[in-house]
């Protein structure tokens, strides 16, 4: 699917090796073009790496139904008000927002949260092709650390498959306890994926230059250097309910 605004996977130029092996795949699993490139680009136009890959997804979609998980299957993480959309970037991609302060990882386990990481990939892909994943830091707390597993869990779903999504990742307000986990975690993101993840100085002018940077600058609320003075709601997602009495993104 493309996005509304902004390039497609599809105007990326491409190796002729990625090329050649998103074309074979494309028909040999039956998959549309775009996610046979995202998924080549991923190994670098391999064609057993990339075939191997792509099969894994596909057995995964096949047994975790994840365009299927609906609110009802989040009913403690998605109240929260952890994760929510922003709306879209001046480039046409979706922005997610979380909210560490937010994020309580007993209240739920590891399969619930794999779910709700599902729910707004699927939500944001059906938006467009890539996206845009801001952090505030501020509310990480040394327990976090402590739910590792969750955090690979995230980290997994979106490496293995959603591939060549993610745009940017901005961290905001990070506080210096979080230098130790973030060692941690390095460890499991790919290289690639690690450049595209921006530690923000926790100042107004280098947030507001870093979401405009993005193209963000008018849909983050003005306590985190953007435009926006309206709240937000939870989940905030086209289409679907908002949940009442979930905490709201103030100005």
């Amino acid at each position: 699917m493309k996005p509304e605004k902004g390039r497609s996977m599809t105007d990326i130029s491409d190796s002729e090796a990625v090329t050649a092996t998103a074309n074979a795949l494309q028909s040999r699993l039956a998959v549309d073009l775009a996610t046979a490139l995202r998924f080549s680009r991923a190994r670098k136009g391999d064609l057993a790496k990339t075939e191997a890959f792509l099969a894994a997804d596909l057995k995964w979609r096949a047994e975790v139904k994840p365009a299927g998980v609906r609110q009802a299957d989040l009913p403690n993480a998605l109240p929260s008000g952890n994760w929510r959309l922003l709306g879209q970037s001046t480039e046409g991609f979706p922005v997610l927002f979380v909210n560490l302060g937010l994020w309580n990882p007993s209240d739920y386990d590891v399969e619930e949260y794999g779910r709700y990481a599902c729910y707004f990939l699927e939500a944001m892909c059906r938006i467009g092709e890539r996206f845009i994943v801001i952090f505030d830091m501020t509310g990480w707390k040394l327990s976090h650390a402590l739910h590792m597993r969750k955090i690979k869990r995230l980290v997994s779903t979106l490496q293995d498959h959603y591939p060549e999504r993610l745009e940017h990742a901005l961290l905001l307000r990070a506080p210096g306890i979080f230098a130790g986990a973030w060692k941690i975690i390095k460890g499991f993101v790919d290289p690639n994926t690690a450049t595209k993840v921006r530690f923000v100085m926790a100042s107004r002018d280098s947030e507001s230059t870093a979401l405009k940077e993005v193209g963000a600058l008018d849909i983050v609320p003005t306590c985190y250097s953007g435009l926006n003075e309206q709240l937000v709601p939870v989940p905030n997602i086209p289409g679907e309910p908002n949940i009442a009495g979930a905490p709201a993104l103030s100005t």
